[in-house]
């Protein structure tokens, strides 16, 4: 006989449930008003940039995204997350602090909690990368 491991799985499933919980009305709103807010959009990646260069915070990756006809470049910190397989035309999720540099909005801090802030993440077809 063998024993599942419910409350393991119940962990998991609410885990996963949580990185669904995609607000894109919260993202505009914050994109209108200038504001800086943690975030859970869901985007399709549109362009492919040169990683940063790793500087005091580290190398990150860099691809643009479409959030509701908005062009986001995201910056994801390599030195504290795998990189995303990322292709243009793909649609991601992201979880990050969104910053509203007129004319470049960013959202970063897609990793793992470094103890200064939240922790974020990107979700590519079910995998899940923080």
């Amino acid at each position: 006989m063998r024993r599942v491991a419910w409350p393991g799985a119940l962990v998991v499933a609410v885990a996963l449930a949580a990185c669904n919980d995609v607000d894109n009305a919260a993202f505009d709103s914050a994109y209108q008003s200038r504001n800086s807010a943690e975030v859970t959009v869901r985007a399709t990646v549109t362009m492919l940039l040169p990683d940063a260069p790793a500087g005091a915070e580290g190398a990150h990756q860099r691809f643009d995204v479409t959030v509701d006809g908005t062009t986001v470049e995201i910056d994801h910190n390599l030195s504290l997350a795998p990189r995303v397989p990322v292709v243009a035309g793909q649609t991601v999720v992201i979880h990050g602090q969104f910053e509203p540099d007129p004319g470049h909005p960013v959202i970063h801090y897609t990793h793992h909690a470094t103890g200064s802030h939240e922790g974020g993440w990107i979700q590519l077809n079910g995998s899940t990368y923080e």
